[in-house]
């Protein structure tokens, strides 16, 4: 079958669709791929791709605000859809936006261009009312999640495979690698600007989408000139040409380290072993894409924010070493390679909500010290091994820190794994192990307990309106392991669980009284019952999740009153294995 993937993100969510790409191609698909015309180079790292339709979106977008013609703006789009159907004769389409315009455009792309109706329509879709629908629950929990990226307990690219139907497949996240002639003029650049004494070079990338979410550059500089002094390792500056200025703050910062004044170049001069400037090759700007990639080979590590850089070099297998603040936090946005080490401040208050001021002054990006940072680089670089960050002295609990790796390796490290857990739905999920004491704390325990509840529960088919109400549900198995959580914790959330548990007894108790005795009071106390639910998930720090999980499908299933009550009774499900689970006497 020739599916039509559309991923209509930026940079780094487009290329953390390689192992949805992988997993269509081991099914026996043909992949094509639609984006954004300015990632389209980004589409170009993609391993195996077999056809690229770049999207002028902006050009479009622009043509209706600048007061241009819409009826001229439509006309365009319907002929670039004419020409994709062309080039490329697709039989369904997968769409993993989840915005309107995704939805939109994905449904007309799977109309194909007949008059006969729609074609297959996979992901996030539009009724023939405009509304939207997921094709299954993985889609509305991806959607979810995105939305509120603190809630997730899982890595992005898990929730694309899940939502592409490609979980059973073995994920693997191997891009596209660099021409060998564009690894040799990235090498040759890089060794014409090092001092000849030099041991390699480590990346550094300075920015992010956000700048509360940019750790400061006076870390990254101190960083820097004791992977020089300490290990002659030459810090190499990549970023977009918008971040140049943190660059040139950079290399003032190593200057004034080194007592020297005046500008500084983008490659400083070399002292003497452990004094003068630190030499640092200044890239930020000056890389395309396939010349990023080919420089990141070159290098033995990557210390960046979370960016698209940071998922460029772990589809690279370059190991990685990522700092996450305000919004940001590995669980869900991680680099998606074994091995990798990422940092968080050990706040309570971390993560940040989006759209929120805070009320902490951005403390965050002051947690996180250099030599922590340090310390987790020079482990990996002169041992291969990423060391213990805490609870010792001398290794201050600042950070989380955590290490990447496949599920089937957390039994060694985890609280729960394969010898407690049943068998989950799809197949090697990426995980954390704490290598700064943090697995036993409330928050990880919560998040490793999210992950155990939903992937179970989204495992199932999605209610539909007009489908069988009596579809069997396979049963949540709670863990076997007992509850670890602290009483205050597990108290909270039996309380939340007992009132869900409640309402939708009710709800299901109030729908079978409307089906046999319809009324409008009786209505109006089951569409009242229906948003006790949804405002009950909407205020809980810890099922909130579920609230926009739980509009999403209530609003796909809302065609029928059974569909409605299908669904009711999945979501009790849930919430009393959570109970079994809680409960004092389990």
């Amino acid at each position: 079958m020739n599916l039509l993937l559309v991923n209509l993100t930026r940079f780094g969510d487009l290329l953390q669709t390689q192992p949805v790409v992988h997993g269509l191609r081991a099914q026996g698909h043909r992949v094509g791929l639609v984006c954004l015309e300015n990632f389209a180079g980004a589409a170009a790292l993609l391993e195996g791709v077999d056809h690229v339709a770049a999207l002028p979106g902006s050009a479009l977008l622009a043509g209706v605000q600048s007061g241009g013609d819409w009826r001229a703006c439509t006309a365009g789009l319907m002929t670039w859809a004419d020409r994709l159907r062309g080039a490329y004769a697709h039989d369904a389409v997968l769409n993993l936006t989840a915005t309107l315009g995704g939805r939109l455009l994905g449904r007309l792309l799977a109309a194909n261009g007949s008059d006969a109706g729609d074609g297959e329509l996979r992901g996030f879709g539009l009724d023939p009312f405009g509304f939207g629908v997921n094709a299954d629950p993985w889609s509305a929990f991806l959607q979810a999640s995105t939305r509120q990226r603190g809630c997730s307990p899982f890595n992005l690219v898990d929730l694309f495979r899940m939502a592409a139907g490609v979980g059973g497949v073995d994920p693997v996240y191997a891009l596209r690698a660099p021409e060998p002639d564009a690894l040799a003029e990235a090498g040759t650049r890089l060794a014409q600007a090092a001092p000849p004494e030099h041991a390699g070079y480590v990346a550094m990338q300075l920015g992010a989408s956000e700048e509360r979410r940019r750790w400061p550059v006076a870390r990254f500089a101190a960083l820097a000139a004791r992977l020089w002094r300490e290990l002659r390792l030459v810090p190499v500056l990549l970023g977009a040409g918008g971040e140049r200025k943190l660059g040139e703050r950079l290399r003032a910062a190593l200057a004034e380290d080194a007592g020297t004044s005046g500008p500084v170049g983008p490659v400083g001069p070399v002292g003497a072993a452990g004094i003068g400037p630190v030499p640092c090759i200044d890239l930020i700007g000056a890389t395309s894409l396939p010349q990023l990639a080919a420089t990141l080979r070159h290098v033995r590590l990557l210390v960046t924010n979370d960016t698209g850089t940071m998922h460029l070099a772990a589809g690279l297998d370059v190991p990685v070493l990522a700092i996450f603040l305000a919004t940001a936090q590995p669980w869900d946005t991680g680099p998606y390679r074994q091995d990798c080490c990422c940092l968080e401040p050990a706040l309570d208050c971390h993560p940040c909500p989006f759209g929120a001021p805070c009320p902490h002054a951005e403390r965050c990006r002051q947690v996180i010290s250099a030599d922590t940072a340090f310390h987790l680089a020079h482990g990996q670089l002169t041992t291969g091994r990423w060391p213990q960050a805490g609870p010792a002295p001398d290794a201050p609990r600042e950070a989380r820190v955590w290490r990447t790796l496949r599920e089937a390796d957390v039994s060694l490290v985890a609280a729960t794994g394969p010898a407690s857990t049943p068998a989950m739905p799809g197949r090697g999920f990426m995980d954390l192990a704490s290598l700064s004491g943090h697995e036993g704390e409330d928050r990880t325990r919560w998040i490793r307990l999210q992950r155990h509840f939903y992937r179970q529960f989204l495992d199932r088919a999605p209610a539909r309106s007009g489908g069988q109400p009596d579809q069997a549900v396979r049963p949540i198995r709670p863990p076997q392991s007992p509850c670890v959580l602290s009483e205050a914790l597990r108290a909270r959330a039996v309380d939340e669980l007992y009132q869900a548990d409640a309402l939708l007894h009710l709800m299901g108790e109030q729908g079978g009284l409307l089906k046999v005795r319809p009324s409008d009071m009786a209505k109006s106390r089951f569409l009242g019952t229906v948003s006790r639910v949804q405002a009950l998930w909407d205020n809980s720090a810890l099922f909130n999740v579920l609230g926009h999980l739980w509009l999403c499908e209530s609003q796909g299933a809302g065609g029928t009153l059974d569909s409605v009550l299908a669904l009711a009774a999945a979501y009790r499900g849930l919430a009393r294995a959570w109970l079994e689970h809680l409960s004092p006497s389990a």
